[in-house]
C-alpha cells in the first residue's frame, strides 16, 4: 500500500513538472530583436514561369533589432553566375512567423523584388522561408553565424 501511495506521489510530482516545462516552452513568443544577428544561408529550387530553370544561391545577411536587413550572395540562375546584394525589411510574429521584402541588386541596378515567409525555430536561431513570386519554387535556409569575436574571448 505504501509503494502504491508512493508510486501515485511520484507520478503527481513528473506530471506537475511536465505541465509546467510545457507551459513555459508554450510560453515563448518570437521577436523581431531575438531574431536579430548575422546569418548564412542556402536557397534553391526553380524558376518555372517562363521555364528559366534551376535556382541555387548562398549568402549572408544581418538582421537589425529595427526590422531591417542587409547582406551578399553568390546566384546561380540556370548556370548563369551572379553577385548580388540583398537589403529590405521583416516582420516578426509572436508564433515565430513572419514575412519580408528582398529587394536584389546587380550593382546600383535593382535586379528582382522578392517577397517571402518565414518561420523561425531553434530558439531563432535558423528559419526557413518560401520565395512567394510567381512562377518559382525556391526556398530558403538560414541559420545564425558565431559571433567571431565571442569565440575567440571564450578561447584565450
Amino acid at each position: 500500500m505504501k509503494t502504491f501511495f508512493s508510486s501515485i506521489t511520484l507520478g503527481i510530482i513528473v506530471g506537475s513538472a511536465l505541465l509546467s516545462l510545457t507551459q513555459a516552452v508554450q510560453a515563448h513568443e518570437c521577436t523581431v530583436s531575438d531574431a536579430a544577428g548575422r546569418y548564412g544561408y542556402t536557397s534553391s529550387g526553380t524558376i518555372v514561369t517562363p521555364p528559366v530553370g534551376p535556382f541555387t544561391a548562398v549568402g549572408h545577411a544581418t538582421l537589425s533589432e529595427t526590422g531591417t536587413f542587409s547582406g551578399a550572395q553568390t546566384t546561380s540562375i540556370a548556370g548563369n553566375l551572379f553577385e548580388e546584394t540583398i537589403q529590405g525589411t521583416f516582420t516578426v510574429n509572436p508564433d515565430c512567423t513572419g514575412s519580408a521584402t528582398v529587394y536584389v541588386y546587380h550593382g546600383t541596378t535593382l535586379a528582382r523584388t522578392s517577397p517571402i515567409k518565414l518561420v523561425w525555430d531553434i530558439h531563432q536561431n535558423e528559419f526557413r522561408a518560401i520565395l512567394l513570386t510567381p512562377g518559382t519554387n525556391v526556398s530558403l535556409e538560414a541559420r545564425k553565424m558565431a559571433d567571431i569575436s565571442a569565440v575567440s574571448a571564450t578561447l584565450k
